[in-house]
């Protein structure tokens, strides 16, 4: 019974969030079920209960998780006021309300500030923090009053709710108490429960099973939900691949699938493939807009002849200043809920309707030159002009306008969200948040935007997180209400407008730059995200909490995030220095080998160890290192293979030597002690106790002598050999055979992701395929492919080395960075796609035969 109550409070408290938010009231009613359960069984149950509902409303709005110390403290106050028999009365219970409001303000105000600028979250607290600070108040005391504002009216109802609940249940009880035998026990369970140590019992038990059910699955939760927007993959289009002019005003889709470009050169035509430069349309020569409307039309606003209609690729209406227009350059276009067109042009704004064809409803003298417009479901339409104002418009006519404080910032965008707010981006990085149900502009609130200025466009994802664009870059805001800014790279000028397309890609706009998309991908580019110049990667590993890429020019090194570039000592003694592999060992130990500085051993503590010719080792260029599991290191480089023990040299097989005539590319220990040395050209070197003893070679079943890689068997004792121009597989016995229905043959290393899949590397990409099929199967092999299509934008590098983080990240060095997969989620794609067919052409005809929706077309049986 303990049990299933605790659990009805927690529902409570997750129920009165949901209806409160739902309906935008003036208090949370989120800790109803934290005031009960701390009543009937103590405060630390009270605890229990208030911080579990935050964790499970965390999964829903993340930042909420980290306010479970208010409702712990609610929970706390509320029990050891109701063992001291304070909630008897109206006075103390209003009492312990103003006690819960101060210690709620008290801990809420800094979580504020941390996540949201100071707001509350609740539409009324920001609203009061927005009316005190357009009153001078500053922002602090505002921001104290707005929290203050919302956790009084959340306490005091809360607990006057509970004093009333209380009131009722003990007339009932004691009218009914000779009927109702339940209520009887009920209040011996209370009794009993009550004691001080079976609460803690109680209590205690229901703290292990919530930490243990709740905690794992809130964060698994959030884990899957979170987007991290940085790990997009981003492709530029400009003058050097496929947008010729270089610079872009504005991109829409229309429901065939088809984006249009609009550019000062003109229109330009992408079907997901090319970009075809439309120079057909006579009244189309440059492009300041475009606006596709519920029924699929395109709309074309031009810089100097005026606005173009086109329906199925053809231009059907056209007007400029010659037949009505206010002015032929046009700079907005927007459509409202009733189905008024509103073209805002360099003079006024004209209203147009569709109805039995193109008519001017109404020309608005007092907008000028509109550079930016939006529209709501309820007929509401917001303009906003080059001189920063801001208009309120609704059935044709005008209701309101608003400017900032002249000299100040001043208005540069607007967009309605779905609740009918209206969003007001300035020129500096703040976004007005506006009331405009009143048929005036009324503040409640404002979003701060970073480094982010003058805000150019603003878009609201199906999820709800709020695109930003603007001149010097992009940002958004998540369901916290966090803003975070993207890493855009270059790309990071005159942002002037988002498309998010059907698929799920981001499309951006910029004047100067051309066009960025960015695509959801199985890929992450590390140095994209990071910012970092690209260079060619050799070798990947983790080190002291952050990545190592080795590459040849030098070592790279960022945070376990993979967000900020670390500069160490490493990185400016290895400066221009070619680093073909890196190795952790079981001591944590780094293990450097480089091309002309030897092979670099770095402790822990920064103290280095340097093997190379001078001290009687391989010489000054290395290849490849492994740790054996006796504790020894082996290293290989272009003269030989060294044995290295407590930073000494034990032993060297030198090529000129022994039997080995190339040099060592890759190294593998078997359980048995052996190891087997793919060189470059004399086959697979067995290595026992020091020496060689024997070589496979092609004459052995290998299809070459050149061995890049030597993957052990996730089964099995035997081993994958990757040569230079397929893959072979030795058994435990040493018999050897070419894997021939492995569909590529230019591969570079195998990873296992489990028994059963495998990660072919090769040049043409990753090919996923199954184990048993690969070795055992027959007929043709089923493969997956990930490559450019699915977000590699890199070549592999040859003979690198890859990272497993364990957790199903694998970071792989290419040719212009580190891409990281996630091998849970490889097959992230697509799976919806818009075509269109035109027309047909029937044999030799040269025009062909137009199609039309939903009619049928005959084909003559002498049609070839």
């Amino acid at each position: 019974m303990v049990c299933l109550f605790t659990a009805f409070c927690i529902l409570l408290n997750i129920s009165g969030r949901g209806i409160t938010n739902q309906l935008q009231l003036m208090f949370w009613f989120d800790s109803f079920g934290t005031v009960l359960s701390a009543y009937v069984f103590g405060p630390f149950v009270g605890c229990v209960v208030g911080v579990a509902s935050n964790l499970i409303y965390g999964m829903i709005r993340h930042v909420s998780q980290f306010y479970a110390f208010t409702s712990a403290a609610m929970g706390i106050i509320v029990g050891m006021a109701a063992s001291r028999r304070k909630l008897e009365t109206f006075l103390g219970t209003m009492s312990v309300s103003v006690l819960c409001t101060a210690v709620a303000v008290l801990i809420s105000l800094p979580l504020n500030f941390l996540f949201s600028n100071g707001m509350t979250g609740n539409l009324w607290g920001d609203g009061v923090i927005g009316f005190y600070s357009e009153m001078g108040i500053p922002r602090m005391i505002s921001c104290i009053l707005g929290e203050a504002y919302i956790d009084f009216s959340d306490k005091s109802i809360t607990l006057l709710l509970l004093y009333f609940t209380l009131k009722v249940h003990r007339f009932f009880r004691k009218k009914k108490e000779e009927e109702n035998a339940g209520e009887e026990m009920v209040e011996k369970l209370e009794e009993e429960v009550c004691h001080p140590e079976k609460i803690q019992m109680v209590g205690l038990i229901l703290a292990v099973c919530l930490m243990g059910i709740v905690c794992p699955w809130g964060e698994a939760s959030a884990e899957s939900e979170v987007i991290d927007y940085n790990d997009y993959v981003q492709t530029v289009f400009s003058s050097n691949n496929g947008l010729p002019c270089g610079e872009a005003n504005d991109i829409v889709e229309t429901h065939d699938g088809i984006f249009w470009v609009g550019t000062y050169a003109g229109l330009y035509r992408y079907n997901g493939k090319e970009f075809k430069w439309i120079h057909a349309y006579e009244s189309v020569r440059n492009v300041n807009c475009l606006y596709v409307d519920e029924e699929g039309r395109l709309w074309i606003g031009t810089n100097d002849n005026g606005l173009s209609i086109a329906i199925d690729e053809s231009i059907v209406n056209v007007l400029d200043d010659s037949n009505g227009l206010p002015s032929s350059s046009v700079k907005s276009i927007i459509r409202d809920s009733d189905g008024y067109y509103y073209i805002g042009t360099t003079r006024s704004m004209q209203i147009l309707t569709l109805n039995s064809g193109l008519k001017r409803v109404n020309t608005l003298t007092e907008i000028n030159y509109t550079i930016n417009s939006t529209a709501d479901e309820q007929g509401n339409v917001a303009a906003v002009t080059n001189d920063g104002r801001i208009f309120l418009l609704s059935h044709g006519q005008i209701l309101s306008s608003a400017q900032l404080v002249e000299g100040e910032e001043k208005f540069k965008s607007c967009l309605f969200n779905s609740d009918g707010v209206l969003l007001a981006g300035t020129t500096s990085n703040h976004i007005y948040l506006y009331d405009i149900s009143s048929g005036f502009f009324e503040k409640t609130g404002e979003i701060v935007c970073g480094e982010l200025k003058n805000i150019k466009d603003m878009e609201y994802l199906e999820d709800g997180v709020l695109f930003i664009t603007s001149d010097n870059g992009i940002g958004y805001l998540n369901h916290s209400g966090i803003f975070d800014r993207i890493n855009t790279n270059d790309f990071n000028n005159s942002i002037d407008h988002m498309l998010v397309d059907y698929q799920g890609n981001f499309w951006f706009t910029s004047s100067r730059l051309g066009l960025l998309r960015m695509a959801p991908s199985s890929f992450k580019d590390v140095y994209s995200t990071v910012g970092m110049e690209r260079r060619v990667v050799n070798a990947v590993d983790k080190w002291q909490n952050c990545f190592y890429f080795g590459t040849d020019s030098g070592l790279d090194v960022v945070d376990a995030a993979c967000r900020k570039r670390i500069n160490n000592q490493l990185t400016v003694q290895l400066n221009n220095t070619r680093i073909r592999c890196l190795r952790v060992d079981s001591e944590d130990h780094l293990w450097i080998c480089t091309y002309d500085k030897g092979l670099i051993e770095v402790e822990p503590d920064g103290t280095q160890h340097i093997y190379n010719d001078e001290n009687g080792s391989f010489g000054n260029t290395t290849r490849t290192v492994m740790q054996l599991s006796n504790g020894e290191v082996v290293v290989a480089g272009d003269t030989g293979i060294s044995f290295i023990r407590n930073h000494e040299v034990q032993h060297t097989i030198r090529y000129s030597d022994g039997q080995i005539k190339t040099k060592i590319l890759t190294l593998l220990e078997q359980k048995n002690g052996r190891i087997l040395a793919g060189t470059d050209g004399d086959g697979i070197a067995v290595i026992e106790d020091g020496l060689v003893t024997k070589l496979y070679r092609r004459s052995d079943g290998l299809s070459s002598n050149v061995i890049l890689r030597l993957i052990p068997d996730t089964q099995s004792e035997g081993v994958f050999v990757v040569t230079s121009n397929g893959l072979c597989f030795m058994d435990e016995n040493a018999g050897i055979r070419f894997l021939d229905r492995f569909p590529y043959f230019n591969n570079y290393d195998i990873w296992a992701k489990n028994e059963e899949k495998l990660f072919v590397m090769s040049s043409a990409g990753i090919y996923v395929v199954d184990r048993s099929d690969l070795l055992f199967g027959t007929g043709t092999l089923s493969y997956d492919l990930l490559d450019g299509k699915s977000g590699l934008s890199s070549a592999l590098t040859v003979n690198s080395w890859n990272y497993d983080d364990g957790r199903g990240d694998l970071f792989l060095p290419c040719d212009s960075g580190v891409f990281v997969i996630d091998t849970d989620k490889y097959s992230r794609r697509a799976t919806s796609y818009r075509m269109s067919i035109s027309g047909i052409r029937l044999d030799n005809n040269k025009d062909a035969q137009r199609v039309e929706r939903g009619q049928a077309i005959v084909i003559d049986r002498g049609v070839r």
